[in-house]
């Protein structure tokens, strides 16, 4: 199973509610066996980026700073600003990104 990373200041409002709204748009669209969003801190994301190859998507609420961001980049993760999921605006966008990412790894599996 892949994992989208969504992080926000605390892990416990913004993230949960973009995870929540990503992992529909999963199981809307008959992605949810390969993949899901998990909420956390923004202060874990770098950790569990070096240390879980699953995840191949960041969503941050705000853009990663350059530390993080050359982490995200080492690993080969998606980086996607998360704001469209909490504003609407951009959020098809957003979640189109998601699914040709998404796709494109399960097609590297098969």
């Amino acid at each position: 199973m892949k994992t989208i990373l969504v992080c926000c200041g605390s892990g416990v409002a913004t993230s949960p509610q973009v995870a929540n709204k990503i992992n529909e748009f999963l199981a809307d669209n008959d992605l949810d066996d390969f993949a899901h969003a998990e909420p956390h801190p923004v202060e874990t994301a770098k950790s569990r980026i070096d240390g879980n190859k699953d995840i191949i998507i960041y969503v941050g609420i705000a853009p990663a700073d350059d530390d993080l961001k050359e982490t995200i980049e080492e690993n080969h993760v998606t980086e996607i600003v998360g704001v469209p999921w909490l504003t609407g605006i951009g959020e098809d966008e957003a979640n189109e990104k998601v699914r040709d990412v998404v796709e494109q790894n399960m097609k590297a599996i098969n």
